[in-house]
């Protein structure tokens, strides 16, 4: 019984330095979500600029398997669905600008793709 009662606190404690960290993170220190879903990505936008340090991270979110493909990186992985891809420091890889991803499967069928800008220093 002890021990069901330490684990369950020690999951507790996780759970808050986790909530903690994640109100106390700058934005320039969180990763860029992009979702994946239903031939469509949310979150591609140009509106919300990508800073220097932050990651960029596509999850699939859909029931088919998808593809990002970001030609000014030359990346095209595919993500099975509940996956993700990670580009670290994107913004440290690519100039500022409006770049394009697309999904190599439903590009042509369904228009799937989506912007990402890189924020200016």
């Amino acid at each position: 019984m002890r021990s069901s009662w330490s684990r369950l606190l020690a999951l507790a404690a996780a759970v808050g330095a986790l909530i903690l960290a994640s109100v106390f993170l700058s934005e320039a220190e969180r990763p860029y979500v992009v979702t994946a879903i239903d031939y469509h990505f949310h979150d591609a936008h140009p509106t919300l600029p990508i800073d220097q340090g932050r990651d960029l991270i596509v999850r699939n979110q859909g029931r088919n398997v998808h593809n990002v493909t970001i030609p000014a990186l030359g990346i095209s992985r595919d993500v099975r669905p509940g996956g993700q891809v990670v580009i670290g420091s994107i913004a440290d890889r690519l100039p500022p600008g409006r770049y394009e991803l697309f999904c190599q499967f439903h590009l042509a069928a369904f228009g799937m793709k989506g912007v990402i800008v890189i924020a200016s220093e």
